[in-house]
């Protein structure tokens, strides 16, 4: 769900850590007028620390233990920037990005994890660190597969007493067994042990340890207290007054804080976290927030999710206070807070001070809490969040009585500023007039000897991140120059943007813009202008020209029979973002769908027409039947397609046969009569689905279509397949669909 309403406070959230999920719910739930809400996060998945254990040991499935991004800020109608936080920018109030431009922000928060505190140790290179907890999942499985091999690993140690390492080596001892002895090897021939230079569970009580103690000598797991580790070598643990071997080392040790706090300037404890107020705000800077464990709190607490899981409440509540211009309102963590440790299996000990109990009932009583936690931000109602408050009225004019024609576009400081942000613009020297300097137009020298190709599309955003946007744009506009064998040379740029206060219009004009110079810029594809207005909605359209030698056009007509018809890329994306739109859309489905269509077509045009590609077109919004349907009536030659072998982006099929699909699918079926004989209502809904930055769709001879797939894989586009023919007989341009009923 992408908000409309005109902002004047962007409220940015950094890391999609326990406290802002909280937050994200929080707003979408009693949302703030003209507060808009922009979460940064690395992955698109966040686990839940309290459920991590268990998954490990295999007593949860990943989407149990995971809470989905995507589907939580479309639900709650928060913009997700897929990046990597890399610092801030504090005097000029932005986020700094990995590999693409700044974010501005009025508001900050960062709830961003830790990172491995692994000074004092030489060898790390020899040792799998845990944190960022995000990547644990990924380094385990590939430490499993290892140990599964014949001659892998088989002593597994980890580093680290506290419950987290302690819960880790328990957890992995379990799936290893099982996973063993389902695959026929031999479970003795593994080994476990914990090495920790205090004893273990230091912060828990003598009862707590002792019961910890005893887990651990019943599964023959060794135990190594007041064991500094000094060193790790490939073949085991080096520690002051012992080596100990190992074949695979996890380090679970002290905490450090996160890189994108170094060079802030905001002020932090001994250790480098961030120092906050009893507000959740740095002691540096008020529009700073914080929570979790990379802070130091006013009262200082041990790194526990249950702390950055309670912080969620008073952190949404300050975010929002300080939205309003009122005074933030102080919080005190617990001192004590219940901690239910699991064994690896389904058997828990509780500790709370000089507390402890154990049992498999508390086992039970945690997964109980967890999943009841999990719920809130999986299990939701979308339909009863991201309703947006009726926003204040912006200075300058009424919302309701904005002119339209001329008086409606957005005036020419914002654009020119957020032109003025981007980097100079590659060399072009066919561009006279229009590339250093505005100009009433841009003036281009025809090329000598050849033909101008131009097209234009424009279409609303479909998803929150306008860089991500703009780069999807561009590469849909360049799409039909490939498809027609020519170069893009230049292009110009419209834009839409809801209106606002002129910083906000800015940073979204330049957010749009520079993502479109990111495709421009690779394909050599100079932007020498463009036109901006008001509107409801963010949207984006390129004006491209290129060009062409004359004997090497290539038409949607052209299609001979018995030509093999192949496919660059799958099918689906109308049905995938719609089902976003609607918090129904896993995030693995929509982050490939997104790396694909941001993936450039130039090089899958070239080898298509390498390969003497009779015919092509690329495939948009009048889907796969519609684009093919043109090809067809323009040949005078009809089509066999193989449903079954139509390449589909992960989830669309499943959504399709849920009756999930694009609003235009319903005109765009207008068309059904392209079909020749039945097809189901869900390949329907396949072959019409109108897509965005689709791929190219070409007839190719027999005895070159083998070829041609391999190398069109070889260059990455690895979904490239034959899924038809055209036939050997002129008959009524229409396709034939096998197994599509």
């Amino acid at each position: 769900m992408i908000s409309n309403s005109p902002v004047k406070t962007d409220i940015v959230l950094i890391g999609g850590g326990h406290a802002h999920v909280h937050v994200l719910k929080s707003f979408a739930m009693r949302p703030e007028a003209s507060v808009r809400i922009t979460l940064i996060a690395h992955d698109q998945e966040t686990p839940y620390s309290g459920m991590v254990p268990g998954l490990i040991a295999g007593l949860y499935r990943r989407e149990q233990a995971h809470i989905d991004l995507v589907r939580l800020c479309a639900a709650t109608g928060a913009r997700l920037i897929h990046a990597e936080a890399t610092g801030l920018d504090r005097a000029n109030k932005r986020v700094l990005l990995a590999g693409r431009p700044p974010l501005g922000y009025d508001l900050v928060s960062i709830d961003a994890g830790i990172a491995p505190d692994l000074s004092g140790i030489s060898g790390t290179q020899h040792g799998i660190a845990v944190k960022p907890i995000g990547d644990l999942l990924g380094k385990f499985n590939a430490m499993l597969a290892r140990c599964l091999e014949a001659d892998g690993p088989r002593k597994i140690a980890v580093v680290g007493g506290g419950a987290g390492g302690v819960e880790l080596l328990l957890s992995m001892r379990t799936r290893l067994l099982a996973e063993a002895a389902v695959a026929g090897g031999d479970a003795r021939a593994f080994s476990f042990l914990l090495v920790t230079d205090g004893e273990i569970l230091a912060t828990h009580n003598a009862a707590v340890r002792e019961a910890f103690r005893r887990v651990l000598a019943e599964r023959k797991i060794a135990l190594h207290e007041h064991c500094k580790v000094a060193a790790l070598t490939a073949d085991g643990i080096v520690c002051e007054n012992e080596k100990i071997a190992a074949d695979v080392i996890f380090l679970t040790t002290n905490a450090a804080p996160p890189a994108l706090l170094r060079d802030t300037g905001l002020a932090t404890d001994a250790k480098g976290f961030l120092a906050v107020t009893q507000t959740l705000q740095s002691v540096t800077d008020p529009d700073v927030f914080a929570a979790g464990d990379c802070v130091a709190l006013a009262s200082p607490r041990e790194k526990a999710g249950v702390f950055a899981v309670r912080a969620g409440p008073p952190l949404a509540e300050n975010l929002r206070r300080r939205a309003r211009g009122e005074a933030s309102k102080a919080w005190q963590p617990q001192r004590r807070h219940l901690a239910l440790i699991s064994t690896g299996e389904r058997y828990a000990v509780a500790s709370r001070g000089p507390f402890k109990l154990e049992g498999a009932w508390l086992w039970t009583l945690k997964d109980y809490i967890d999943r009841r936690w999990m719920r809130m931000y999986q299990a939701f109602d979308a339909s009863k969040m991201g309703k947006a408050a009726k926003p204040a009225q912006i200075s300058g004019g009424s919302d309701d009585m904005r002119c339209g024609g001329c008086a409606a576009k957005v005036g020419p400081g914002p654009l020119s500023r957020a032109l003025a942000r981007l980097a100079p613009a590659p060399s072009a020297p066919h561009v006279l007039v229009g590339l250093d300097a505005p100009d009433d137009a841009a003036v281009v020298a025809a090329p000598a000897g050849k033909h101008i190709v131009q097209t234009v599309d424009f279409f609303r955003a479909f998803i929150g991140d306008p860089y991500l946007f703009g780069k999807i744009a561009a590469n849909h506009a360049l799409n039909d120059i490939f498809a027609m064998g020519g170069t893009p040379r230049t292009a110009m740029a419209t834009a839409v943007v809801p209106p606002g206060p002129s910083a906000k219009v800015e940073e979204d004009l330049f957010q749009l813009i520079a993502g479109a110079r990111a495709t421009f810029d690779g394909e050599g594809v100079a932007l020498i202008g463009g036109h901006s207005s008001e509107g409801a909605e963010l949207s984006a359209g390129f004006f491209v020209s290129g060009e062409i030698l004359p004997e090497k056009i290539l038409r949607k007509g052209g299609l001979q029979p018995g030509d093999a018809l192949i496919l660059t890329r799958p099918l689906g994306t109308g049905i995938l973002f719609a089902a976003a739109m609607r918090a129904q859309a896993g995030a693995p489905w929509i982050e490939a769908a997104l790396e694909a269509m941001a993936q450039s077509n130039r090089e899958a045009s070239q080898i298509l027409i390498a390969h003497h590609a009779s015919a092509m077109t690329d495939v948009s919004g009048f889907g796969f039947a519609g684009h093919l349907g043109e090809m067809l009536a323009a040949s005078g030659v009809d089509a066999d397609v193989d449903f079954s072998r139509l390449p589909l982006y992960e989830g669309a099929l499943a959504l399709a046969r849920a009756g999930v699909y694009s609003t235009l699918l319903p005109e765009n079926l207008t068309l059904a009569g392209l079909l020749r004989g039945p097809a189901s209502d869900m390949a329907k809904a396949i072959l019409f689905d109108p897509q965005t930055s689709g791929g190219l769709l070409a007839g190719v001879r027999p005895g070159n279509a083998e070829e041609c797939v391999a190398q069109l894989r070889a260059a990455g586009h690895d979904r490239a397949t034959c899924v038809g023919r055209v036939g050997l007989s002129p008959r009524d341009a229409r396709i034939g669909v096998t197994n599509g009923g």
